[in-house]
């Protein structure tokens, strides 16, 4: 009587498991906002607790590549230090897996970073708005 039960049960369990979510890779997502983006502006509260858009002077202007994986790299191609796990672009949470290796950057480990695993991503077009954990939101264009 036993078996009968153990043997049920296993099948059911084994019925009720369904593939990891995570196995259809969403590369549409990832292919809106792949390539390279250069920071613009920076969002700012002024004295009355309104945000302002800030230009970015051009010296200070920051690259971030977005893979078609969604890897966020330098412009240099190294691998961003501190980069988030997943991204949230226009309200769709996507987990970020490296499709290919990545190299060392050996700037990371004199970083210490924040745990900020997702970053919140607004697209559109050619503009895109990146908050982070801690950080002020900053506008990037193509």
């Amino acid at each position: 009587m036993k078996s009968l039960l153990y043997i049920s049960l296993i099948g059911l369990l084994s019925l009720s498991c369904k593939k990891d979510s995570g196995d259809v890779y969403p590369q549409a997502s990832f292919s809106t906002i792949s390539g390279k983006w250069h920071s613009i502006e920076m969002e700012r509260s002024s004295l009355d607790n309104k945000s302002v858009w800030e230009p970015i002077a051009a010296a200070q202007s920051d690259t971030i590549v977005f893979r078609g994986d969604g890897v966020i790299l330098n412009a240099d191609g190294s691998p961003a230090c501190c980069a988030p796990t997943s991204l949230i672009i226009n309200g769709q949470l996507i987990d970020i897996r490296p499709q290919s290796g990545l190299p060392v950057n050996p700037l990371c480990a004199t970083v210490n970073c924040v745990n900020c695993p997702t970053w919140e991503v607004s697209w559109n077009d050619d503009q895109l708005i990146i908050t982070t954990c801690n950080a002020p939101r900053v506008k990037y264009v193509r």
